[in-house]
């Protein structure tokens, strides 16, 4: 005989919110009552394995185990098992992520089977389980209901603001894309080489209140700059904001540094920059928001990185020049410099490689961990919101303070 339980809610909030909070182990302490520790031991790409810890119970005795979970986005499943079965032969658990018309449909299923001599019998759990479930996500649902209202709140201005986001497809840009969308905003991105990155983005950007505009072209370069002004122009009538993300930098000792590393360096995240605003600058209504993604390390240098942190300081000139030109129309220009932010490219990376590189950076920073594209995110919604009317010329650095 094996146990076997099935608990459902459904929640009245984003998908890729609830995908995202729900999935977030590290915060499990929050979201549900029962856990006093989520301690995350090890991350392989979508695969992470943690520990967590009740509550003392009335003996004052504290239960914990370790267990691994890994997530499918493409799907919107999760599996997980208890690595520490304590008093089950084991522990297996499934999540199911369905949209439905009422809001997402989180299904909590449970297989296991109890140890002999354990303090419950196969029955006895699933009982326990199905009580305790009722209450845990009974919990999340109210949480989650509630906190996505509140942040759908502060950037209700943005609805049916025009943006565009260069270098939208991954990464911090797809951050903001997203959730400039979602605040329903019309946004405009740009990708330059077809990929799976830009498939599910246009899967994404289809469910979200705000249009969503995926379109090929280098920001980089002067032809693919005036496209993006036209495709501007065409779809979208015109614009309110304009985030000037696209860059690429490849790490180079300095004695080794090329021209030709130097050039590009300049030509993908300042030259692009000055391009794309020069060429929608006919198009930005009286009041718009220009923001620059900068970096972080621009202001505490990087081995390696000289051609990068030049050019990064390059966009802070260029930020506060530009906000006193186009300061008399209303126009407000902000840099945005993100520290080590936790995105894609550390998954593609070999799992040991990733797991060194974010218990490194994560040591930089005064919260002890790497930041997400959705807290950039948030920050550049803020710079391009109503909120931040009398905000320019600034160069806001997110960075967990490193």
């Amino acid at each position: 005989m094996a146990g076997h339980t099935t608990n459902c809610i459904v929640v009245d909030a984003p998908m890729d919110f609830v995908w995202e909070r729900t999935n977030d182990v590290a915060s499990w302490t929050d979201l549900f009552s029962e856990y006093s520790v989520a301690e995350i031991i090890e991350h392989d790409g979508p695969t992470v394995t943690f520990r967590l810890a009740l509550h003392p119970d009335e003996n004052g005795k504290v239960w914990s185990w370790v267990s691994q979970r890994t997530t499918d986005a493409e799907a919107r499943t999760v599996r997980a098992h208890r690595v520490e079965t304590g008093p089950f032969e084991y522990m297996n658990i499934h999540w199911r992520y369905t949209q439905t018309d009422d809001g997402v449909r989180m299904e909590w299923t449970q297989d296991f089977h109890m140890k002999e001599g354990a303090p419950l019998d196969d029955a006895g759990m699933t009982d326990r389980i199905n009580r305790n479930s009722v209450v845990q996500l009974g919990l999340i649902k109210r949480k989650l209901e509630t906190r996505a209202r509140a942040l759908s709140t502060p950037f209700a201005d943005l609805a049916g603001k025009r943006v565009l986001v260069t270098g939208g497809s991954r990464g911090i840009g797809r951050g903001i894309v997203l959730a400039a969308a979602a605040a329903g905003a019309d946004v405009l991105t740009c990708y330059r080489q077809n990929n799976d990155h830009v498939t599910t983005l246009g899967k994404e950007l289809a469910g979200l209140p705000g249009s969503g505009h995926v379109v090929r072209a280098d920001a980089a370069d002067p032809a693919g700059a005036r496209f993006l002004a036209e495709r501007a122009r065409e779809l979208l009538g015109g614009l309110d904001a304009v985030v000037n993300n696209a860059g690429d930098f490849t790490p180079a000792p300095y004695a080794d540094l090329a021209d030709s590393a130097w050039a590009a360096a300049v030509q993908s995240n300042l030259t692009g920059t000055h391009q794309v605003t020069q060429a929608v600058l006919p198009l930005l209504a009286n009041g718009a928001s220009i923001v620059n993604l900068g970096s972080t390390v621009a202001r505490i240098g990087m081995a390696g990185g000289a051609h990068y942190t030049a050019v990064k300081q390059g966009l802070v000139g260029l930020t506060r020049s530009l906000a006193r030109e186009l300061g008399p129309r209303g126009i407000r220009v902000n840099t945005v410099s993100p520290g080590r932010i936790d995105t894609e490219a550390l998954d593609e990376l070999p799992p040991e490689a990733a797991a060194r590189q974010r218990a490194l950076f994560s040591k930089f920073s005064a919260l002890g961990r790497l930041g997400t594209p959705r807290e950039i995110a948030q920050v550049v919604l803020f710079l391009i919101s109503d909120r931040a009317s009398y905000v320019t010329g600034q160069d806001i650095h997110v960075d967990g303070c490193v």
